[in-house]
């Protein structure tokens, strides 16, 4: 109950007023360098959320690859109810895809269907990846015309729960999610978590409503909050060979895992080994786990140390 209250409360806080535009995929603008802060609610914390677009692209079948990095603000470290970094693939019927959702699994999820419809539900995730389930749900529960920093707009209301049969409309909630069209995440909440909402952005160099980040121009992961760094691997491009750098400010198990444009794996160069405090080097020859040469493309690499991640993207050219 507490859940649906939060979400009905971030409602009425906004003005209903006409719809206006037919285009959807403004729902979730991936965009480079969109920036969004968000209050973290019920809980009198006085830290804002950032969360940061620090690519994006397009590969060959059209489908749209964007990753956002997010951390508190004041001071820098880890966020809560958003990833500090994952990848998000839209494709051409505007279905968004992540590795990213909160709930728990690791793999890639349909969280969002920018073109559904009021009541649609999909299953974001199979638990026996079988068709026996049991399954994450998605639900869009509600579409309304809304205002949000003064500008028109719709939010699209989607609920998620658990359930033990795909055709289940209700089941254990897990949360929901709010977008609004041309702002994206207006609002979250997760079972278990106070919410959040959308304080102010900047959106294609906009700026809406309130955000305490001045000269926002290229926002990187090196802002990250956590204590190792990852750098851009050098050369980048590469052929076929290239170098990642990170460091570590203290010693703890660290996997560098490198993933195609998709986000399926290629190869772990490191897998949950000790590392002490440093800085290291590790080289890469564009080759998978069979050690057969993968083809020129974007790949992403990924550093995880104690339960978080920073992850770039790196071009093979051949």
């Amino acid at each position: 109950m507490k859940l649906i209250n939060l979400l009905n409360l971030l409602l009425i806080l906004l003005i209903i007023i006409p719809t206006y535009g037919q285009d959807n995929s403004d729902y979730f603008p991936y965009k480079k360098n969109n920036y969004w802060e968000y209050l973290w609610l019920e809980t009198g914390y006085p830290d804002t959320i950032v969360s940061l677009s620090v690519f994006d692209s397009v590969d060959n079948e059209g489908q749209k690859i964007a990753i956002f990095d997010s951390y508190f603000i004041n001071p820098i470290k880890p966020p809560v109810m958003l990833p500090d970094s994952g990848i998000y693939i839209i494709d051409s019927s505007l279905n968004v895809f992540t590795n990213a959702e909160p709930i728990g699994y690791q793999e890639y999820a349909l969280i969002y269907k920018l073109n559904g419809i009021q009541g649609e539900q999909w299953v974001m995730y199979d638990y026996s990846h079988s068709g026996n389930g049991p399954f994450e749900i998605a639900r869009i529960k509600e579409i309304s015309d809304a205002t949000l920093f003064g500008i028109k707009t719709k939010l699209m209301w989607i609920d998620y729960f658990y359930a033990p049969d795909s055709t289940d409309t209700t089941g254990l909630g897990r949360g929901g999610d709010v977008l609004a069209k041309g702002f994206g995440l207006q609002a979250r909440q997760r079972e278990g978590w106070p919410g959040i909402g959308l304080r102010g952005a900047v959106i294609d160099g906009v700026l809406y409503g309130d955000t305490t980040t001045v000269g926002v121009n290229e926002p990187t992961s090196q802002n990250h909050p956590l204590s190792f760094e990852l750098y851009q691997n050098y050369p980048n491009p590469f052929n076929p060979v290239t170098v990642i750098t990170f460091s570590l400010s203290s010693g703890g198990n660290i996997s560098l895992i490198v993933y195609d444009l998709l986000g399926n794996e290629v190869i772990r160069l490191i897998d949950n080994i000790y590392y002490q405090s440093g800085k290291y080097e590790k080289s890469w020859n564009s080759n998978d786990t069979d050690g057969e040469l993968l083809s020129s493309g974007i790949y992403f690499y990924r550093l995880s140390f104690n339960n978080h991640s920073i992850t770039k993207s790196m071009i093979l050219i051949k």
